[in-house]
């Protein structure tokens, strides 16, 4: 049975996503896995442009495409950054990235919100599921037992997505 983590509230038509993760590791360690392109490529994808505050960025396809660009609004090293989230034909949303000391390491938490498609909720568990073969993750951190080691974003997606559709729809009424 696949097993989903993160929590879901419904804001009218929108969806906010927050996902916790601990790590038994640094929050420098945690904040450089999130913010430097390089380690990013790692566990989500490749990414350009500039990851500080007003910065510009893009997130790219395995093809070089972009599919996904934004804005940093916020940021305050090495605890806390807020982007704006700009896919084509799709409403601008929001990301919350938070690092915080936590008696295991450190306590990461991702929050987006304000979302019309409810297909982020099994790419971002798929992505962070990516990042905890890249930390060690800690004691407390939900995992789905079932997870095959090693699965591809893709289809590990593909997997979640009527899991999520089916929690999504018990919350939100729609599964889109």
């Amino acid at each position: 049975m696949t097993t989903t983590f993160g929590s879901v509230a419904r804001r009218g038509e929108l969806v906010d996503l927050t996902f916790d993760r601990v790590y038994a590791t640094t929050v420098p360690d945690v904040w450089s896995a999130v913010t430097e392109p390089a380690r990013l490529a790692r566990w989500m994808t490749t990414y350009t442009g500039d990851l500080r505050l007003g910065g510009r960025w893009d997130a790219h396809e395995t093809d070089g495409s972009v599919y996904c660009s934004g804005t940093v609004t916020e940021c305050d090293p090495p605890h806390r950054y807020v982007t704006t989230w700009e896919y084509e034909g799709v409403a601008p949303s929001t990301v919350t990235v938070t690092v915080t000391e936590h008696p295991e390491g450190a306590l990461l938490v991702l929050q987006h919100d304000g979302i019309a498609q409810t297909g982020y909720a099994p790419g971002w568990q798929a992505y962070l599921e990516q990042l905890d073969e890249s930390l060690p993750v800690g004691a407390s951190s939900q995992v789905d037992p079932d997870r095959p080691a090693g699965v591809t974003w893709e289809a590990r997606y593909e997997a979640l997505r009527p899991v999520w559709s089916a929690r999504l729809a018990a919350t939100t009424g729609s599964t889109t």
